[in-house]
């Protein structure tokens, strides 16, 4: 049985020529703490094949600051990525998703999140703020 639920979702949408995204927030009640889910959704606005060059194994990364601005989580704190350049295609019109969780322990307030791709040739961040209930 699922014990998880859904408290808020927020989005935000920011859209270039080329590429459009939007940034998904949602956070869930669990029995001790919150999860806090992200989905960055990545669409070519194109008919022509978009690509994405990574100068690393990083495609994205997510991070969450407090009311004061302070950094409070990093998804990518502690994890090592290849150094080898890397790349992603996008047919025209197709999406992908990035993805990932946090789980919170103990806090609540108004915090906001920012999503970031590392394209090199298209580089986005977004942001969306949230509250942990």
């Amino acid at each position: 049985m699922d014990h998880n639920t859904p408290v808020a979702t927020k989005h935000a949408v920011k859209n270039t020529e080329a590429l459009g995204t939007t940034l998904d927030v949602s956070v869930e009640k669990e029995s001790a703490s919150q999860r806090v889910n992200f989905a960055l959704h990545l669409s070519n606005n194109t008919k022509k094949m978009l690509e994405l060059r990574f100068p690393n194994g990083q495609t994205h990364d997510f991070i969450v600051l407090d009311a004061t601005g302070k950094e409070v989580w990093r998804w990518s704190n502690g994890r090592m990525f290849t150094q080898a350049i890397r790349t992603k295609l996008l047919k025209g019109r197709q999406e992908t998703v990035f993805e990932d969780s946090w789980s919170t322990s103990g806090l609540h307030g108004e915090y906001t999140a920012v999503a970031i791709l590392r394209s090199d040739n298209h580089p986005i961040q977004t942001s969306v703020e949230f509250v942990l209930p």
